[in-house]
């Protein structure tokens, strides 16, 4: 057997500590019986009896009986309570040398055990004075001085064993610190397995299971507290967490345990339960709903910022469609985030987590044209004048930058009635003019609003989103639109085919401008509309100020 082998069993079956607590349950069991143990005691009293003669017979002579002569020739008894004392002192020894002294290290340990040791000659030799008594401490002194010989042995191979774990612990508490702060949360416990236990540990393993939460892996976090709970039963607030997690069930506990339901809505939990976060932003609450996904109003806690950001979850698609609707979705991102306009949102941050991507865009304060294009709540027609002026300004702008936004209706459009800023969303259908990935021949948009060449599936250009403007201009001052099918099949038909209902049935007091103006926007051919949106945007500008005076500004 390898020589490493037969001291890593020796280390397993033997520990040094154990036997001198064995040598101190000796000593204080069978020490009458062993004379040789008494020999530190006739050591002790030739040194404090100044008579090396008597000494040196002491040490020829072991007997127990040769040693009480000599007491008796000095008059010196032992009291009736000596054994015990005796006793008591090895245990005490013991507990010294197996606890305190490895906690202290031998630099220290050493003054500390040769005080004790002196102590206890100088206790023995001031009963010999002063009380006439012997009292035989030369046990404990021999197990003290050379326990702690032994123990030396012990302290080298500990500190670097103790040292090693110290490194290893952290170590892995930092590589996780570093998993965890990237997100990784999975990883970050996978670190720690194996990681000896202590407070830096359940701290990063407490960290982990809030980050679950905020993740809302609430399983994963259920079983990180449980970890937790299992070594350290009042951790901070773990087990108040982990009832409340508990809580989350499917069904309210009619699942398995342990089953949450994460393909809904994501709901603010109780306070016990962190609130979700994609990405850096902590969710607040829904704001709305699109075709694509949530959108859910945020916080970025890095500086305070308001977000609206918009989700799309992977679990309401077939996995064929996934990609493609991913594509489309981060083209969102990577449109909007080529504009900076005023009257278009920004776009902050995208990203994508195991079961949803999202987008955290400028929180634009107002409500959707959706809400003021109906009878009865239309809003003011230099008001609407002035909303259309500003859309069609900002598509000019990002036609310029080569991009179509492909989807322009009133629910795309957000209105603030008290400062009467207008913000354009969802980019999320939006045409890179210039990119390649977009495949021609999809159709995608609201069908109400839709370009004829659009629902041809032909090249899509910036006269669509002049269509769309158009028939949004139509529906703010009308409550209805150019068409109306009950199948999406007819209603292409008659955009196709059939002339536009004319914006007079519905409204007859419009000014004539304002017809004029909505039927060259919705002519069916591209090249007969305007030739911009800035061309639209200046028409609209000068048709307020003929027709409605100073309303439009």
């Amino acid at each position: 057997m390898p020589v490493n082998a037969i001291a890593y069993l020796g280390s397993r079956c033997f520990s040094l500590r154990v036997l001198l607590v064995l040598l101190a349950l000796t000593f204080a069991v069978a020490g009458d019986h062993l004379p040789l143990l008494g020999w530190a005691d006739r050591v002790l009293f030739g040194l404090l009896g100044n008579s090396p003669a008597t000494d040196l017979g002491l040490m020829q002579d072991l007997r127990p009986e040769a040693f009480d002569l000599a007491l008796a020739q000095r008059g010196l008894v032992e009291p009736h309570w000596t054994a015990l004392a005796v006793r008591a002192g090895l245990m005490a020894a013991a507990l010294y040398l197996v606890l305190a002294v490895p906690a202290m290290g031998a630099a220290v340990a050493l003054p500390v055990t040769l005080l004790i040791a002196g102590t206890l000659v100088v206790m023995q030799a001031a009963f010999m004075f002063y009380r006439s008594a012997w009292l035989p401490l030369g046990e404990v002194v021999l197990l003290l001085l050379g326990g702690f010989v032994i123990m030396l042995f012990w302290l080298q191979p500990h500190r670097e064993l103790r040292a090693l774990t110290d490194n290893v612990r952290a170590a892995r508490v930092r590589l996780g610190t570093v998993l965890l702060q990237q997100g990784n949360t999975d990883e970050a416990l996978t670190a720690l397995e194996g990681c000896p236990l202590s407070a830096e540990r359940l701290e990063l393993q407490y960290e982990i299971a809030l980050q679950q939460e905020r993740k809302r892996h609430y399983d994963k976090a259920a079983e990180s507290y449980r970890g937790i709970l299992q070594h350290r039963k009042a951790f901070r607030d773990a087990r108040e967490r982990l009832a409340a997690l508990d809580s989350l069930q499917v069904g309210g506990g009619g699942s398995g345990a342990g089953q949450f339901d994460s393909t809904r809505t994501l709901v603010m939990p109780e306070s016990a339960v962190s609130r979700p976060t994609l990405g850096r932003y902590e969710v607040e609450r829904e704001i709305g709903r699109g075709a694509m996904g949530v959108v859910y109003l945020g916080q970025d806690p890095r500086i305070a910022r308001t977000v609206a950001i918009k989700t799309l979850s992977y679990q309401a698609f077939e996995d064929t469609e996934l990609e493609d609707l991913k594509a489309r979705f981060f083209r969102e991102a990577e449109a909007a985030g080529r504009l900076n306009h005023p009257a278009i949102v920004t776009v902050y941050d995208v990203g994508e987590e195991a079961d949803l991507a999202y987008i955290a865009m400028d929180y634009a304060r107002g409500r959707p044209l959706s809400e003021f294009g109906r009878a009865g709540r239309l809003l003011p027609l230099p008001t609407v004048l002035d909303i259309v002026a500003q859309v069609a300004e900002a598509l000019e702008y990002a036609h310029r930058q080569k991009i179509v936004h492909r989807d322009i209706k009133p629910g795309n459009i957000i209105f603030n009635p008290d400062s009467g800023e207008v913000k354009i969303t969802d980019f999320g259908i939006a045409k890179i003019a210039d990119d390649s990935r977009t495949r021609t021949g999809s159709v995608m948009g609201s069908p109400l609003y839709m370009s004829p060449e659009q629902l041809k599936g032909q090249k899509v250009t910036g006269a669509s989103d002049i269509y769309s403007l158009g028939v949004t201009l139509y529906r703010l001052v009308s409550g209805e639109t150019p068409y109306q099918g009950d199948t999406l099949a007819n209603l292409t038909y008659q955009i196709l085919n059939k002339r536009p209902r004319s914006v007079r049935e519905f409204s007859p007091d419009l000014p004539n401008g304002v017809v004029r103006l909505i039927n060259k926007a919705i002519q069916r051919e591209p090249d007969k509309r305007f030739t911009s949106a800035g061309t639209m945007a200046e028409a609209v500008r000068r048709l307020a100020l003929r027709e409605v005076g100073e309303g439009v500004s």
